[in-house]
């Protein structure tokens, strides 16, 4: 019988072990960095519709749902705390077909930057940026956030952009307080931030 050299041995045990299909390569996604607004206030299990059905989300421990569609027929979808003090909307930005599709093919920041354009170019008042466009990541949706006084109010509005995948959509918190401290301020940006995280599109 013929037998192998002992040194071809080890290398046919080699090739078989490589031979085996292809290697497969796992991309992973980058992380994104820890943002600083947490998602961390008490939210009910009451879950509350847009007027279109389109967006559900749920509501916030000492928040209830609003609506006034004769002086306010954008907003889909409006939250209030319930001692009157700040608000939560949800608003379409306006926009033919045309343009969302154009849009769409930017980052979200870049639609972001049109949505504060409009608020500078439509305030009654100056408009002064508190905090620039961010982009940030909540759940699986990518959005883009900015911050801003109106004159010389003291709170701060926060202003989320995101896309539903049919149209671009604000989520606005607006503290109704003439006087709301940098501690509040941001209390009520993580309720934004935690009812964000628990949104339902369809």
């Amino acid at each position: 019988m013929r037998t192998f050299p002992s040194l071809l041995l080890p290398v046919l045990l080699l090739l078989t072990a490589c031979g085996g299909g292809k290697e497969t390569v796992s991309v992973k996604e980058p992380e994104w960095p820890k943002y600083r607004y947490v998602a961390s206030a008490e939210l009910t299990q009451d879950y509350i519709a847009s007027r279109d059905g389109t967006l559900r989300v749920l509501r916030p421990d000492g928040w209830q749902k609003t609506s006034d569609p004769e002086n306010a027929p954008s907003i889909l979808l409006w939250l209030v705390r319930e001692d009157y003090s700040a608000s939560l909307s949800f608003t379409p930005m306006q926009m033919d077909p045309a343009l969302y599709t154009t849009l769409k093919k930017e980052r979200i920041d870049a639609v972001a930057r049109v949505s504060l354009s409009l608020k500078e170019r439509n305030a009654e008042d100056s408009v002064s940026v508190v905090q620039p466009v961010e982009l940030f990541k909540v759940g699986d949706r990518i959005s883009a956030a900015y911050e801003y006084r109106v004159g010389a109010a003291q709170p701060v509005i926060r202003v989320v952009v995101f896309d539903t995948g049919s149209r671009f959509m604000e989520c606005t918190l607006y503290p109704a307080s003439v006087e709301v401290t940098p501690a509040e301020n941001r209390r009520l940006f993580e309720v934004q931030q935690t009812v964000l995280a628990s949104l339902v599109t369809r």
